[in-house]
């Protein structure tokens, strides 16, 4: 009887301390006395941001700071409570970006990046509901583009 009584106590303690350790912060960024911006705390660092952007009352701004700098952003933008815009970050630089443009659910384009720099790029193009691909250099080493054969392998001289 004890010892179960001891493992409800442990069990108790661990469900609950998380939500314990999390703390918010509320913020009325227009001074209209509602709050439209809530910022959540887990032992002082901030894990997620939610934003009222056109103070309608609803959230549309997402945001989401995970371990080793990961951060994943959405954000509504036509305000229908469905977001239409993604992005991901490692390190503050984005890795991912996809949008929605004719607000009809489904993504119309979608680009990674590497180094901050964008490396494939796919838009649907005919509206059929696939992307296409419009370039990839995912495969490089590097994403610097070089045209050998236009500059001739010279290099340009200092004047």
């Amino acid at each position: 009887m004890h010892k179960s009584f001891f493992y409800l106590i442990i069990l108790s303690l661990l469900v609950a301390s998380p939500a314990m350790a999390m703390k918010v912060t509320k913020e009325d960024k227009n001074s209209d006395g509602k709050t439209d911006l809530w910022i959540y705390y887990d032992n002082k660092r901030p894990v997620r941001i939610e934003s009222d952007r056109n103070y309608d009352g609803k959230i549309d701004m997402w945001i989401s700071y995970g371990k080793g700098g990961k951060k994943t952003m959405k954000i509504d933008l036509n305000f229908d409570g469905t977001p239409d815009m993604y992005s991901e970050y490692l390190y503050g630089q984005r890795t991912k970006f996809e949008i929605d443009t004719n607000y009809d659910g489904k993504i119309d384009q979608r680009s990674e990046y590497r180094d901050g720099k964008i490396i494939k790029l796919e838009r649907d193009t005919d509206s059929d509901g696939r992307l296409e691909t419009i370039f990839d250099i995912s495969n490089r080493r590097s994403n610097v583009i070089k045209n050998v054969e236009v500059n001739k392998g010279v290099l340009p001289q200092n004047k």
